[in-house]
């Protein structure tokens, strides 16, 4: 379906795994941390709410590569896994470098690898979709106004020291929202009243 399926404004089909859902790693988190010292090694576990929901070990074997070592369970088997990643450094304007990962399977010069599978890689190799990219048209808007609402204080409230004009631009662009969806409503309920389904 190029549509997407029947639903009200319907995107891209949903049918992808989420990057949301999987576990990742991030190199921008490890160097915030001052994670990557050469020499050195850490674990890292990710959780959901109080559970942990799964580890790994990593070595730091100098600045340009670290190795992952995990277990994953594959046809009710353990399988331990060593994964060697390299660590690509770009220059920075006024000095330094940023890390990047090199994608194991394609090399591409990447921030996030995904574990899918018992192996971490980008997100193309691991034919990962981000949750938006399979949001109708009112999924949108809805995101859309979250982020304008975040930008107000509790109860729409213009937040200290935000200009009246920004305020009521904020506003506005809600309200404009808020009738779009409206609109797309009631097209949708005419078509379903013309063809019979109520």
């Amino acid at each position: 379906m190029s549509r997407g399926g029947s639903r009200l404004g319907a995107g891209r089909p949903g049918y992808k795994v989420k990057a949301e859902h999987l576990q990742r790693i991030d190199v921008r988190d490890w160097a915030r941390r001052d994670l990557l010292m050469p020499g050195s090694g850490f674990s890292w576990s990710w959780h959901r709410g109080e559970t942990q929901t799964g580890s790994i070990g990593v070595s730091v074997f100098s600045s340009h590569a670290v190795t992952l070592r995990y277990t994953h369970t594959f046809n009710g088997e353990r399988h331990t896994v060593a994964d060697d990643v390299s660590i690509v450094r770009t220059a920075c304007a006024y000095g330094g470098s940023r890390p990047w990962f090199g994608c194991p399977r394609c090399s591409r010069r990447v921030a996030l690898l995904y574990l899918r599978s018992g192996r971490f890689a980008c997100r193309p190799c691991q034919r990962v979709a981000y949750s938006s990219q399979s949001d109708d048209s009112l999924d949108r808007m809805w995101r859309k106004q979250c982020k304008l609402e975040k930008r107000l204080g509790e109860n729409w409230q213009r937040p200290k020291g935000m200009r009246w004009r920004t305020f009521d631009a904020l506003r506005q662009k809600i309200w404009d929202l808020e009738g779009q969806r409206d609109d797309a409503l009631a097209v949708h309920v005419a078509s379903l009243l013309k063809l019979g389904a109520w």
